[in-house]
């Protein structure tokens, strides 16, 4: 009788998993668009964010001592004490920040990032730092099983969350890195920004957005934060997730959130008019640990 009732179990999960996976072939298409459009977007604006830079990397990642890490990563970092660790940094860009992690004493690095350019400018900045890291060219949500249970930290940071359609799959894979009680850290900017007015003739504090939005942007006036140019530039899309996307696509991950701290501080420099008035979360800080049983 249990043998009979087990069969029918496992054919049900079978069947189940098959209409899963047939259902999600358009969803998969569908996230597939965002992101390679994206890609296409940065490989084009890379070169621009390197040409506007002010500052010279390759030159600061000479001196063993330097590294691009605030206080605020520091004193997190610090307390949960990167030495030896293993460190994957989703979303890596140039690399600066993972390079800046080993040079706290982290024992290896490996940073994934879509664009082929910042990919080739992190490989190159870390021929000069000389630490124990690679760069990888990947979509996030396509880091293969080679990677799980490989990482005792998995970090993210400013501009990461923005550009992923799925929260609740690229936690997932996130939780699939980590090794048994593994830690994530997430310094990102604070989705209540999302409110606020982009017209700069309007006080800053103008709501003209909803925080709820569900919608995604669709943009074709370049990407460049760092010299603030509009050039007609490839489409490429954002997303809108609010503080619950996030607690609860961490959570259903198993991953369990023991640390969580807002700031006033603009962790993206972008808007300067709302960080003097000191009187709103910019940014937050969130840890988690792996618990045993994801």
């Amino acid at each position: 009788m249990f043998a009979k009732e087990k069969e029918r179990e496992n054919n049900a999960c079978s069947y189940e998993n098959i209409l899963i996976k047939s259902l999600g072939k358009g969803y998969q298409m569908e996230i597939k668009k965002y992101t390679n459009s994206n890609r296409e977007a940065w490989n084009e604006t890379i070169p621009i964010h390197i040409k506007n830079r002010k500052t010279n990397l390759k030159e600061k990642f000479k001196d063993k001592n330097y590294n691009t890490l605030d206080q605020y990563e520091l004193d997190k970092l610090n307390q949960i004490n990167v030495k030896d660790l293993s460190v994957a940094q989703l979303s890596c860009n140039n690399g600066r920040e993972l390079i800046s992690i080993l040079r706290l004493g982290a024992k290896s690095g490996i940073g994934f990032d879509i664009s082929d350019e910042v990919i080739k400018e992190a490989n190159e900045l870390n021929e000069i730092a000389k630490e124990n890291c690679k760069f990888i060219q990947s979509d996030v949500y396509d880091i293969g099983e080679e990677y799980y249970n490989s990482f005792d930290l998995v970090y993210l940071t400013a501009g990461t969350l923005v550009w992923l359609p799925d929260l609740k799959k690229f936690f997932g894979i996130i939780a699939k890195m980590l090794k048994e009680n593994g830690k994530i850290m997430i310094y990102e900017e604070h989705p209540i920004l999302n409110v606020f007015t982009d017209d700069d003739n309007k006080d800053p504090l103008t709501i003209e957005g909803n925080y709820f939005r569900k919608e995604h942007w669709e943009h074709n006036s370049g990407n460049d934060y760092v010299g603030n140019t509009s050039y007609d530039s490839k489409t490429f899309y954002s997303f809108s997730h609010t503080l619950s996307d996030l607690f609860n696509s961490v959570i259903h991950s198993g991953v369990i959130i023991k640390d969580f701290t807002e700031y006033s501080f603009d962790c993206t420099g972008i808007y300067p008019d709302i960080a003097e008035k000191n009187i709103l979360p910019m940014s937050y800080i969130l840890i988690g640990n792996k618990s045993s049983n994801s």
